[in-house]
């Protein structure tokens, strides 16, 4: 008896973990091809970032390293970017959320947007110093400081989306 809940507790994680991989990739590559309006034609915003701060700090699930490194190197070879440098960010961000929510456990929720500013912009900079020493050529900044302000100005959007569908459906359900 143990041992078919076992492997159905094995299946179980096995496609949450597939279907955590796809999400993650099809959101990728989402975030690329909104290069194609013209409001992002300098850059686009990094809903990845935004997704996985959710996952993990709303939703109280954990990504895993292995699935972040290959959707990360997967996307850079699929765009031609610096191979290793989305994974990067990608570990970075989801490191940097966890030791943030370590600090916050007692705090409020209106302190989110301000922890993910600054996870954000921490992975980002990491991640434009590796960019910066790999390339030794400084990119324009102006791409950089739209891709970091529209990321920013989407979070609370999305987020507030969330909970208002999360409020809808517990409305309807009681």
């Amino acid at each position: 008896m143990t041992k078919h809940n076992k492997i159905f507790y094995y299946f179980y994680k096995l496609s949450l973990s597939t279907l955590f991989f796809v999400f993650i990739f099809c959101l990728l590559n989402l975030q690329t091809s909104l290069s194609f309006f013209l409001i992002f034609e300098i850059s686009t915003p990094s809903l990845i970032s935004i997704m996985i701060y959710l996952y993990i700090v709303k939703f109280n699930l954990n990504p895993s390293n292995i699935i972040l490194l290959l959707t990360g190197f997967l996307h850079d070879i699929m765009i031609g970017n610096n191979v290793g440098t989305t994974s990067i960010f990608l570990l970075l961000f989801k490191y940097f959320t966890y030791s943030i929510i370590l600090e916050k456990i007692n705090k409020k929720n209106q302190e989110d947007w301000i922890y993910f500013t600054i996870i954000f912009i921490f992975s980002f900079v990491i991640v434009l110093l590796f960019n910066l020493i790999i390339n030794f050529s400084i990119p324009e900044l102006s791409p950089i400081f739209f891709h970091v302000g529209i990321t920013l100005i989407l979070y609370p959007i999305i987020n507030t989306s969330i909970n208002l569908f999360s409020f809808v459906s517990r409305l309807i359900k009681s």
